[in-house]
């Protein structure tokens, strides 16, 4: 009977389990820490271009904000200043052009949602990738400053109900003909062709048109100074985010 005879396998020594153990984990290793670079490098990429896109934000927002600014005190603040003036001296027989005007304007909303350029944190914020900006002081200022854009947004739509308060007792004294011809979109001159008169001059009437505009004017005054900090805190923001990065500006 044949007998087979195993071919002889020579056996590794501990030396040669260790050398092979540790060129495994060398190569494990060295795989981990490039996929690390890799990714770190990827993240600094995109870090970069959502800072760059901040900035443009911002710097599109300050253009905005003062143009928001100056309309709140024309269209709000001014007319709410001068229309207990108007009215203490109110009459169904004389000419009331001025009452029509300013309380045109009054009822006029301009909302910061259409001064504020916030796609960038929208994008960011839903992506869930805030935590791609790498200083913190930067990072937090960005969230407060669209935490204020909200509360000032908040703030505003208070502001349309005291208005919608308002438009509901313009027509204890308003005209409605009269009160359609101020109202027209097509006349750039904001002034009539013809003189408009009140309906009516009754004094609790007026009294109470007079409250809501106190109301108005005030909520308006404290819109108007959150914007302005806005304002400066964006110009802020972008202060610290050029000293912190190296970005193109236009």
């Amino acid at each position: 009977m044949e007998v087979h005879h195993h071919p002889h396998v020579e056996k590794k020594n501990f030396k040669e389990y260790l050398l092979e153990g540790l060129m495994i984990f060398v190569a494990v290793s060295m795989g981990f820490i490039a996929e690390n670079i890799r990714e770190h490098l990827v993240n600094k990429e995109h870090e970069s271009s959502y800072i760059s896109a901040f900035y443009k934000d911002l710097s599109a927002d300050q253009k905005d904000l003062q143009v928001l600014i100056a309309s709140i005190y024309r269209q709000q603040i001014e007319p709410g200043k001068v229309l207990p003036s108007v009215l203490q001296h109110a009459s169904v027989t004389k000419a009331a052009d001025s009452v029509y005007i300013l309380l045109r304007k009054i009822i006029r909303q301009q909302g910061i949602r259409g001064y504020v350029t916030d796609r960038t944190f929208e994008q960011i914020k839903n992506a869930g990738e805030m935590r791609l900006i790498s200083n913190k002081a930067i990072a937090d200022s960005l969230v407060d400053y669209y935490k204020e854009v909200v509360l000032i947004d908040y703030f505003q739509q208070t502001l349309l109900g005291y208005k919608a308060k308002l438009l509901d007792n313009l027509p204890l004294i308003l005209n409605s003909i009269d009160y359609a011809v101020a109202a027209d979109s097509t006349n750039s001159a904001n002034i009539p062709e013809m003189h408009l008169h009140l309906q009516s001059a009754d004094p609790v009437a007026l009294n109470r048109i007079l409250l809501q505009n106190v109301e108005i004017r005030t909520l308006s005054v404290a819109i108007r100074e959150r914007i302005v900090k806005l304002l400066a805190k964006s110009s802020s923001i972008q202060q610290m985010i050029t000293k912190q990065y190296d970005i193109e500006k236009e």
